[in-house]
């Protein structure tokens, strides 16, 4: 029972420290869209997607832990995985403290991590916002902008820049 109980506070530990991670280069998001620094937030997105699958890969990793240590202290939830609050009672000194306390740790790191990408969300609607206004300026300015078609040529003859669609 005291090795199931063992590894499933491992493998929250483990789960805290990707979380932690992930947190930092959802901070470091934030910062390189507020430095408008487009290559290095390519970098931490890259990171981030390398962070979620390995928080995927632990996530079963933890699941199975639970159905082992439901299994250990409450065999009566058979077919049901225990709450973290159920094992938390149901588990003997002293993996009832770290258990307890990988818990909370884990719920803070969820919190902080929520909040950070609704910072995210809400920058991301700002720019597309930005980016839907200039869109609408050049579809109301009734001139074309100048693409190249197929060829590689103007289609057109004249240039229109941005700027005199805007003007």
């Amino acid at each position: 029972m005291a090795s199931e109980l063992e590894k499933l506070v491992e493998v929250m530990n483990d789960q805290l420290q990707w979380h932690r991670d992930l947190a930092a280069v959802l901070e470091n998001k934030l910062d390189a869209v507020r430095h408008y620094d487009a290559s290095r937030l390519e970098a931490l997105c890259t990171a981030e997607q390398r962070l979620m699958e390995m928080i995927h890969t632990n996530e079963s990793k933890r699941v199975h832990a639970v159905r082992l240590a439901t299994g250990a202290l409450l065999p009566q939830q058979r077919g049901r995985l225990a709450t973290a609050r159920e094992l938390i009672l149901a588990a003997p000194e002293p993996v009832r403290s770290k258990l307890s306390a990988v818990t909370a740790l884990l719920c803070e790191a969820t919190e902080k991590m929520r909040r950070l990408n609704r910072i995210s969300e809400l920058a991301s609607r700002k720019i597309m916002g930005h980016f839907d206004h200039i869109f609408r300026i050049i579809a109301q300015s009734g001139c074309d902008i100048g693409l190249y078609g197929r060829a590689g040529k103007k289609d057109l003859l004249e240039q229109n820049r941005l700027i005199d669609a805007v003007a």
